[in-house]
This record gives C-alpha cells, sequence and structure tokens, in this order.
C-alpha cells in the first residue's frame, strides 16, 4: 500500500466519523474499512496511472467548476423556456487533443442543461441545443462560445 493510498483511508475514515458525528473507536474502525474498500475498489476501477496527458489535480477542479456550470446551464435554459426557445443542431470544432478530454468536454457538454452532443467526429462535436428564437440561421460562433468555451479552456489546462 502507498503513501497516498493510507493517507485517503485516513481522510475518508475521518469524513465518515464527522458524517456519522461519532469519535468512538467503532466508528473509527468502520471508517477504515469502509475508506480501504473504497480505495481498493477505485484503485481497480479507475486506474489514475494509466491516464496519460491529463492533469488529475486539474481534472478534480474541473469537477467543482463543472458542477457550478450545470447549476447556471439549468437557470439559464429556465429563462429559455419560458420566454421562447429554438432548437438549433451546430457543430464546433474543439482545440483539446488529448482523446480523454475530449470525451470529458463532450460529456461535460451533454451534463450541462440545454444541450446535447450528438457526435464526435476528430476534433468537430455536433451539438443539439436550445437558444434565443431568432430570425435566421444559428451563428456557429455564438454557438462555439456559449457551449464549450469555459469548459474548453479547463481542460486545456488540465491537458498535458
Amino acid at each position: 500500500m502507498s503513501k497516498n493510498s493510507f493517507f485517503l483511508i485516513i481522510l475518508l475514515a475521518a469524513i465518515w466519523m464527522i458524517l456519522r458525528e461519532s469519535l468512538s473507536a467503532m466508528t473509527a474502525l468502520t471508517g477504515i474499512i469502509v475508506g480501504g474498500c473504497c480505495v481498493y475498489l477505485a484503485r481497480r476501477i479507475i486506474p489514475l496511472e494509466k491516464i496519460e496527458g491529463a492533469s488529475i489535480f486539474r481534472l478534480f477542479i474541473y469537477l467543482f467548476f463543472l458542477l457550478g456550470q450545470i447549476y447556471l446551464g439549468g437557470i439559464a435554459t429556465i429563462r429559455l423556456i419560458l420566454f421562447g426557445a429554438d432548437v438549433e443542431i451546430v457543430k464546433i470544432r474543439t482545440k483539446i487533443q488529448n482523446s480523454l478530454l475530449k470525451t470529458v468536454l463532450v460529456n461535460s457538454i451533454t451534463l450541462v442543461p440545454g444541450s446535447i452532443a450528438l457526435d464526435l467526429d476528430e476534433d468537430i462535436i455536433t451539438v443539439l441545443w436550445l437558444t434565443k428564437k431568432t430570425e435566421g440561421p444559428p451563428d456557429p460562433e455564438k454557438a462555439d462560445a456559449v457551449l464549450k468555451d469555459k469548459l474548453e479552456r479547463m481542460l486545456l489546462k488540465a491537458q498535458k
């Protein structure tokens, strides 16, 4: 067992004790067992050492950024629905080279309310999204900025 795994188990046990609101030895032992099982399963299911070309720390930060974007996207989607919305299919290009990070971007676009990624072909992402009612064809530059700009910038920072 590595030093990192040991500290992670202790951290998970401490979180377990806080959530249980108990400092008893039995709670600590249970937290260590549950934490150990979680670390073991996570190492088996998510082989972090095999993820190449991406910063794990930046991806961890990206998770919290994405949660904020999901929340803000939900508010924007509610406004669109209440005041009228059109559905458009647009193609946007990504600058991300890492295939793992491209997949994360496509899934992130789908997680943010009001947009669904339909296809990823090389650097082109096809997206179905809600937009304000307009007269005329969709603006690809606006779609690019709204759908992926912030998400892509964060993921480009995670790319090594």
